[in-house]
């Protein structure tokens, strides 16, 4: 689903704004339909929201601004709209809760991804001179690679954070975790310029962990892939590492 944020598509709408579910029986407050030619995680074409729109229609051609992650289901959502418009997070739960409140939801949105400065715990993770990274791949720039963590939640500590975030990526049980610097990290993924203030822990792992070539990564909004990479080959520049000062640091 991440292919699609910030890009252009076509949806095809089959429940106009006013019209009923046949089954559940609830009245659709937004336009809502699928893209043609995708495929969900229920086997079926991309579901949508069109927000900005306050008439029936029949099709829309617009920007994907968000999209929702159902932690307890296997169809995620798209949200489109024009594309000058920008929603948050929390404008795009309340205009689609209708629907979405049945079920435990993640937003991203791209409003968020531009505006917003995000603070983050990240775990260095050693096997001799490797590292534990996520792999992910820029559309421009190709592949990069940052360290296994994620968000700290409102009212939440970084040593929380950083123990929870582990955890759950990996699905493992972790120790000797100590704190090591925090990094301001301003970088650009798809052409989007993004802003962190990260906070970077030095930590181990439970044994099985070191024994696996790559770990699947199913806990976020976006499943990825984790696999150890020598240290060499990101100061030799070879690889790219996010926070690229994080490298002369190891």
């Amino acid at each position: 689903m991440k292919q699609f944020l910030g890009k252009t598509v076509t949806v095809k709408v089959d429940r106009p704004i006013g019209s009923k579910h046949p089954e559940y029986g609830f009245y659709y407050p937004v336009n809502y339909g699928y893209v043609p030619n995708t495929l969900s995680g229920d086997g079926e074409e991309t579901d949508a929201y069109i927000l900005g729109i306050y008439e029936p229609i029949v099709e829309f051609t617009g920007k994907v601004i968000g999209i929702i992650h159902r932690k307890n289901d296997n169809e995620d959502k798209l949200v489109v709209a024009n594309k000058n418009a920008l929603y948050s997070r929390e404008e795009i739960r309340v205009l689609t809760d209708f629907q979405e409140r049945f079920f435990d939801i993640e937003i991203i949105a791209l409003e968020y991804l531009k505006q917003s400065i995000r603070n983050t715990v990240r775990g260095i993770i050693r096997r001799g001179d490797e590292i534990l990274v996520v792999e992910e791949k820029d559309e421009i720039k190709g592949k990069y690679y940052y360290l296994p963590g994620g968000g700290i939640e409102f009212l939440e500590k970084s040593d929380d954070a950083i123990y929870r975030e582990i955890r759950e990526e990996l699905e493992c049980e972790i120790h000797n975790i100590k704190y090591k610097v925090t990094i301001e990290n301003l970088f650009e993924i798809n052409g989007i310029k993004c802003h962190e203030m990260c906070r970077i822990y030095e930590l181990k792992v439970s044994e099985e962990m070191y024994q696996k070539e790559e770990i699947n990564i199913t806990a976020d909004i976006f499943p990825n892939i984790a696999k150890w990479v020598n240290i060499k080959e990101f100061k030799e520049k070879k690889k790219v590492l996010y926070p690229e000062k994080l490298i002369d640091m190891l």
